[in-house]
Formats: structure tokens, sequence, C-alpha cells
């Protein structure tokens, strides 16, 4: 299954599979994993990369249940060689991205997104518990101009595996920041201190 020809982006332009997704995993997340959320700060309209600190792979599901916008991950490529997972993520738009290498597709792609006012999801660490930050985030920043919106998950922790994580209740706390604006001229090492700076503040 492909990517929709027409790419959606607020809940009322979604299509019936992914208003179902997203009510699937508003349901598993709020009542199985007993999760609670601030009100999402991403801008209703326009670009904007949305940081969060990457604890579990539960992270991207709360993102996405927060949110009335489509949120495109930056998401590993072994998850997009499952058959199952790889049209879950194709209604979020989601974008594969090689570990083994800098993978200047993804990249490329990702400014496209963001040039075309989407909310991109990432996460700097660029791994659970990583604490090597990645220079991506910087480049799209002054690539793009899109605001940065900080997000901080706690209470959540990866298990042995992916699917002990996802049977295991947890209870996480997502709270959003106010959105970090940079100048385009912006050296990487600033937009890289002060986006973790800000989803520090959070926790």
């Amino acid at each position: 299954m492909g990517q929709p020809s027409v790419v959606a982006d607020q809940a009322t332009e979604w299509s019936f599979t992914q208003r179902g997704l997203h009510a699937l995993l508003y349901g598993y997340t709020r009542f199985y994993q007993g999760g609670r959320w601030e009100r999402s700060s991403v801008p209703e309209t326009g670009p904007a990369i949305l940081a969060c600190n990457h604890v579990s792979v539960l992270d991207p599901l709360f993102l996405v249940a927060s949110n009335q916008r489509i949120i495109s991950f930056l998401v590993a490529q072994e998850y997009y060689d499952n058959a199952w997972m790889r049209r879950l993520l194709e209604q979020t738009y989601s974008i594969p991205v090689r570990r083994d290498r800098r993978d200047v597709r993804a990249l490329l792609q990702a400014r496209r997104m963001l040039e075309e006012g989407r909310v991109l999801g990432i996460f700097p660490e660029g791994g659970i518990n990583r604490e090597e930050t990645q220079k991506g985030i910087a480049w799209l920043v002054r690539e793009s101009a899109a605001p940065v919106v900080p997000a901080h998950i706690s209470g959540a922790r990866q298990g042995r595996s992916d699917f002990s994580t996802w049977v295991h209740r947890q209870r996480p706390l997502l709270r959003y920041g106010v959105p970090l604006h940079f100048h385009p001229d912006a050296h990487a090492a600033e937009v890289l201190g002060a986006t973790m700076s800000a989803i520090a503040t959070l926790a």
C-alpha cells in the first residue's frame, strides 16, 4: 500500500484509515497505558519540528495520540522492513532511515516535508536513551526555518523487547513546551543546546 495521493494534515482531512488508527492509538495510550498529556503546543498550521526525549517504543504513539495533526517521524529502516508496521507508518507519511550511515536521502525528504508545511517528529538523541544528539535537527531548522516544539515523556521505559514494552502498563506523562524559534544562521550547537535544554526543563 503506497502513500495517499493527497497528503492530509489536519484531523478534518484524515482518511477513514487514519481516523481509525488515531482512535486506536488514543484508546491504547489513554486507557490501556493510562497515559496523561498536556495540551499540545504544536502550531495549528505550518511547519514544525516536534522534538522529544526517547525512552521507549511507546514515545511516538503518545505524540500521535495527543495531536490533531499528522506527525511524521524519521523511523529506523528495520521497522519499515516489517510489512504490517510499514502499512501503519505509511499512514503518517513517516520516513525510513538507515542507522548504519548518514542517510542524506532521508534528511532531504524530511526537509521537503517541512517545506510543505507539515509536522516532523524527531528524537534528537537518535535512539532510545542514547546520549549522543544528532546534528540532523539543526540542519533541518536552518533549512526550513520551522519552529522546534520541545516535548518530554516520563514514567515509561523500554522493556526487554518491543512487545513486552507494549503490553506492560506504565502510566507515562507527556509534557509540551513553548515552541522555539531560531535565526536561519543559528549555529548547530545553539540549536541542539537550546532544544535539549528545553526538553530537560519539562522533566
